[in-house]
């Protein structure tokens, strides 16, 4: 007697063959990229550290590299990188252009090594859902659709968010939710939390950690502090939107003439790269030290070149003003950084900020709610990914800062969500932000 499986049941584990091909290869993906790019980074920022000239110097000589090479060879390389990831999803089915993802690694990585001032999970990101793009676009002899190039590219991202901050699940819902926040779908979800999970798992595998290591007491917050939880939870509502604004003030501010590429990124990386040198060397780049100094108050590092008679919840606020700045400027001018981990340092900044106003003790797990609370927030209000950066706080922070993370990003995202710092570069307003049909590359798409 011959079996006979029903078509909806066949359908069901076409799909789950797929998304697991998928999400291998992309975890694989997302994995090798973001750590042969961390690990270039990291060794070309030692080798210019080891002379001593002034950072600016070298922030020109990005600049220079950006603008007088690589965006003459592909303008589209220019900017943050997730702007061209929505709008390939959106507009061309995740087609996005093989040219593009070649020299915005390149981009990324002059701006970064060079102390431009952002993250690494825009450009990054772009890149491993390009390349993802491509394999899938290649494997349609066997059997992948169009839709599959779209799934594809969602799995890129996620594998990049995954492997960045070790968050399985909030990983994969990044990478949808910041592409169709009213509309999780289960075909784009599944795969892509497959993706960031398989990251993960490699990541941890062979013993690469986080960028994010944070280790906070395993204990639930005083619940006498909600009221000012909620209260700083306003305030990173309204931070989000001034950080949008800032960018796009600073966009068209220097935008507001065509052409000159050259001149703006250069004249934009001396000022931002001059500004961080200034307050605080750690502000340069992507800051990454910050994060750990954060959690263990270590003042050395978050003082930078201000007084020491500067009271710390007030140096944490001058420090946020100038990361954000210094990261609209390096970004609207057109070099290729990131805003999700600026932005999470700026929330990570203004809870301690709070926390250090209120004089919490600085070893108790409601003095870690607020940081947590910081980093949930900022990015549900910036980016208007309420679930995904509440998940990510958790899975970061753990399950003891759920409330604080959850109650952050609601009313965070309920501030401002009408709004996100992506706008500004959706809508055209940048060059090199856009990213035009693969048939009009010509012969980059060989």
């Amino acid at each position: 007697m011959k079996l006979k499986i029903r078509k909806d049941i066949k359908i069901s584990y076409i799909y789950l063959l797929k998304w697991i091909l998928l999400a291998l290869l992309a975890g694989a993906v997302g994995s090798l990229t973001v750590h042969s790019f961390f690990f270039l980074l990291s060794n070309i920022t030692k080798f210019f550290l080891s002379y001593p000239v002034p950072p600016p110097a070298y922030a020109v000589f990005g600049a220079v590299v950006s603008g007088g090479l690589i965006y003459r060879l592909q303008p589209n390389a220019s900017g943050e990188g997730i702007p061209s990831y929505i709008q390939g999803l959106r507009d061309y089915g995740g087609e996005l252009s093989p040219s593009v993802t070649l020299f915005k690694y390149f981009a990324g990585l002059a701006t970064l090594s060079t102390f431009g001032n952002g993250g690494i999970v825009g450009p990054v990101g772009r890149v491993s859902a390009g390349i993802m793009s491509l394999i899938a676009g290649r494997l349609q002899k066997l059997g992948l659709n169009r839709d599959d190039i779209h799934t594809a590219a969602i799995c890129g991202m996620a594998a990049t968010v995954g492997a960045v901050f070790h968050t399985p699940i909030g990983g994969g819902i990044f990478a949808v939710e910041i592409i169709q926040r009213r509309k999780l779908g289960y075909k784009d979800l599944f795969p892509a939390i497959l993706s960031s999970s398989t990251a993960v798992f490699l990541a941890r595998t062979f013993h690469v950690r986080s960028f994010y290591r944070i280790q906070v007491p395993g204990d639930i917050m005083d619940v006498r502090m909600i009221g000012w939880l909620a209260g700083l939870s306003v305030l990173l509502g309204l931070a989000g939107a001034l950080y949008a604004q800032l960018y796009v003030y600073v966009s068209k501010l220097i935008k507001r003439e065509k052409g000159k590429t050259l001149v703006k990124v250069v004249s934009g990386s001396l000022v931002a790269s001059s500004i961080a040198w200034l307050i605080n060397p750690e502000l340069l780049g992507t800051s990454t030290r910050f994060i750990q100094s954060i959690i263990t108050g270590d003042m050395a590092v978050l003082s930078g070149r201000l007084p020491g008679i500067i009271p710390i919840g007030w140096v944490l606020l001058i420090m946020l003003i100038g990361k954000a700045v210094c990261n609209c400027i390096t970004v609207g001018s057109g070099m290729s950084a990131g805003f999700t981990g600026p932005a999470a340092i700026i929330g990570m900044l203004l809870g301690g900020s709070v926390a250090f106003f209120l004089r919490l003790d600085q070893t108790s797990p409601t003095f870690f709610a607020f940081i947590a609370a910081g980093f949930s927030g900022m990015l549900a209000s910036s980016m208007n990914i309420p679930l995904a950066s509440s998940v990510m706080a958790i899975e970061i922070f753990g399950l003891e800062y759920s409330i604080p993370a959850a109650l952050a990003a609601i009313i965070g995202f309920q501030i401002n969500r009408h709004m996100t710092i992506y706008d500004f570069a959706k809508a055209g307003s940048g060059k090199g932000q856009q990213e035009p049909p693969l048939q009009e590359f010509g012969p980059f798409l060989s």
